[in-house]
């Protein structure tokens, strides 16, 4: 019994690898808890109305843990879009990232014409992608699966180019959101007003205009300058999304709902 446990175990973690997707937990929860320190507390009291129980740090991670239930598999191709390299965005009629946040925000706008559930789970969906725009290779290229086909090393652990601009230089580099907020205290007022401008098609050519610096290694195996030169950016990544998901929900609960 003892192997047949071990051989199960090894399964489940294989296939859970398999459902870690942009930022990880530990940013996405960084995303949600810059975002909730800069609402209003208005707007905090309508976005919890809906929400209920669940914390805003869990609402972000919604659509990861429902990947494994098939009741959902509809919402896996609208985690990221692939745009061919040199190509620019052209919208098309097809389940990405883009069209899904524009739909939910339209819908949440539009909320009076939605059940309270139908409303927790769009918030839960504009939660996750918004920061899932703002993680480069959720706006990569398809030849590479967003760089999930490039198998890389570090430490002499196995990984892909993908995971690593997800989670491994957030724990590798220690990113928390003391370091995010201290970083996000530098903005001007001016800027954070400019990067919060409503624009999703414009996140996500921002997005992509970081593609060269995440492509920017020789061969297989990345080393510790690559983590720590990508450690502001992976942070500046972070902020933008907490500043465009607390402008997008200034916006949508300007009015008392």
């Amino acid at each position: 019994m003892k192997p047949l446990k071990l051989f199960i175990t090894l399964i489940f973690l294989i296939i859970k690898s398999q459902f870690l997707f942009a930022w990880g937990d530990k940013g996405h929860e960084i995303v949600a808890q810059i975002t909730k320190a800069h609402l209003r507390s208005q707007v905090i009291d309508s976005v919890q109305f809906y929400l209920g129980e669940t914390s805003f740090e869990k609402a972000a991670l919604w659509m990861d843990e429902i990947k494994k239930d098939h009741a959902y598999d509809s919402l896996k191709p609208k985690h990221y879009i692939n745009i061919d390299k040199d190509r620019t965005y052209v919208k098309k009629n097809e389940p990405n990232i883009i069209n899904e946040l524009e739909l939910i925000i339209d819908q949440l706008t539009n909320k009076k014409l939605k059940s309270k559930a139908e409303i927790k789970t769009a918030i839960m969906i504009l939660f996750h992608l918004v920061g899932d725009l703002h993680q480069p290779l959720h706006v990569g290229y398809a030849s590479d699966r967003g760089g999930n086909d490039i198998k890389i090393t570090f430490n002499n652990k196995n990984s892909n180019l993908h995971r690593v601009w997800d989670s491994d230089i957030i724990e590798h580099e220690k990113i928390n959101l003391d370091g995010c907020l201290e970083q996000y205290s530098k903005y001007s007022k001016k800027e954070i007003r400019k990067l919060g401008l409503l624009n999703i098609v414009e996140w996500a050519n921002d997005s992509r205009t970081f593609l060269n610096v995440v492509y920017n290694f020789n061969g297989t195996e990345l080393d510790a300058a690559y983590f720590s030169k990508n450690k502001t950016v992976v942070q500046t990544q972070l902020i933008k999304a907490s500043v465009r998901l607390t402008a997008t929900l200034n916006f949508i609960f300007k009015n008392k709902s």
